[in-house]
């Protein structure tokens, strides 16, 4: 007869027992449901022009990983910087990719910002000088061109296809290919951690729509692709830290920029020209705001001779409530093309869908009333902090 605590701890060890065995299938050893057999998904296995991507549905992820690098790598450079006087003296370095078949290479624009002399080096050791088709520092895209690209036996990089980023969602595997800390060839891996992170830039602007993930990006992995199992390129990376959370440009934003820098050697963003502030809790109680109005954004700032000022937009002003600094009695934007805005990430996210001469609804609260505001973007001056 066996007791009841020699019945509870055999029942506690097939427990574990159970949770681990299920714990080593789904790490270890889980057939790879990605829908990769090239009849099923035809085009999301072709690139621009004849590059094939062809994983084994059966095979474990460590083994899908392997096959995955052998097929991109040989099409991920690295992108080194040479200055004028320094002779033989690398400044700077980072990643990129063979974009299509006229020889474009995507990067970062932080990667060449400022450069005279740039180099593209293959995964077999060719070297070749580069030129700057253009850059976009709102993005953070350049495109690269370079005079041939070397083929050899064996050896013989084709163009990646950037894939639809609006379809990936949290929790997807992907990988990094890069040159990190100038390690050539490298891979990392993790999963997407999150998708539509809005990234603010140096210059003031927010890059929409950032893809956040947990494979490690460091200095030298920027301008390197961010793959998906399928061997589409979902972001281009943005490795400008090392933290442990990593950002990519999204594909969707990437592809938009690079055709129109290749087409007329940039890229025009819609710009709306105004800042924006969240309805603080003072605010809302100063200007007796109901919740709805008090969830939009504020504007505070409207540029001199920007579409926001030829639509007749008010800012609002700075006083002192309950002995706090307070914007407040600026128009609050509620909607904007039927949209509701309630952050300044939704507006930023929704104009980067649209080009300079665009026409748009702005939903408004002013002075205990909603109108509409019709707007008519422009494009996105230089140098100028929004």
């Amino acid at each position: 007869m066996v007791d009841n605590n020699e019945h509870n701890v055999r029942s506690r060890i097939l427990i574990v027992a159970t949770v681990f065995f299920i714990a080593g299938l789904l790490v270890g050893g889980v057939s790879l449901a990605l829908s990769l057999n090239p009849d099923e998904n035809q085009n999301q296995n072709q690139t621009q022009e004849n590059v094939h991507i062809n994983i084994n549905k059966t095979i474990n992820y460590s083994e899908a990983y392997k096959e995955l690098y052998n097929q991109v790598s040989d099409s991920v450079v690295s992108i080194k910087i040479r200055e004028s006087g320094l002779g033989s003296r690398i400044s700077g370095q980072g990643s990129g990719f063979i974009y299509d078949s006229n020889r474009h290479v995507i990067t970062n624009q932080h990667v060449v910002d400022g450069a005279e002399n740039v180099e593209v080096v293959f995964s077999n050791g060719a070297t070749q000088r580069a030129n700057i088709v253009g850059s976009d520092k709102y993005s953070d895209i350049a495109v690269l061109r370079v005079d041939n690209i070397p083929e050899e036996e064996n050896y013989s990089p084709s163009p990646l296809k950037l894939g639809n980023s609006s379809n990936i969602k949290s929790g997807e595997f992907v990988m990094a290919i890069g040159n990190p800390f100038g390690l050539e060839g490298s891979i990392t891996h993790g999963i997407v951690s999150a998708t539509g992170r809005v990234l603010p830039t140096e210059e003031g602007f927010s890059i929409p729509n950032v893809i956040q993930t947990d494979a490690p990006l460091n200095p030298g992995n920027s301008g390197g692709p961010l793959l998906d199992l399928s061997g589409q390129i979902i972001g281009v990376n943005r490795a400008k830290s090392g933290d442990n959370v990593g950002f990519a440009i999204p594909a969707n934003k990437a592809r938009k920029v690079a055709d129109s820098i290749i087409e007329k050697g940039e890229y025009e963003h819609a710009w709306i020209g105004i800042s924006m502030v969240p309805v603080s809790y003072n605010a809302a109680n100063y200007m007796n705001l109901n919740d709805t109005v008090s969830e939009g954004v504020m504007i505070v700032r409207v540029i001199d001779g920007g579409p926001a000022e030829k639509a007749g937009l008010e800012p609002g002003e700075q006083i002192v409530v309950n002995g706090e600094p307070t914007w407040a009695n600026g128009d609050i934007i509620l909607g904007m093309d039927n949209r509701e805005i309630r952050n300044s990430d939704q507006l930023i996210t929704y104009l980067d869908t649209k080009s300079p001469g665009d026409r748009i609804k702005l939903k408004i609260y002013r002075n205990e009333n909603i109108k509409t505001v019709n707007v008519t973007l422009q494009d996105r001056p230089d140098n100028l902090l929004q």
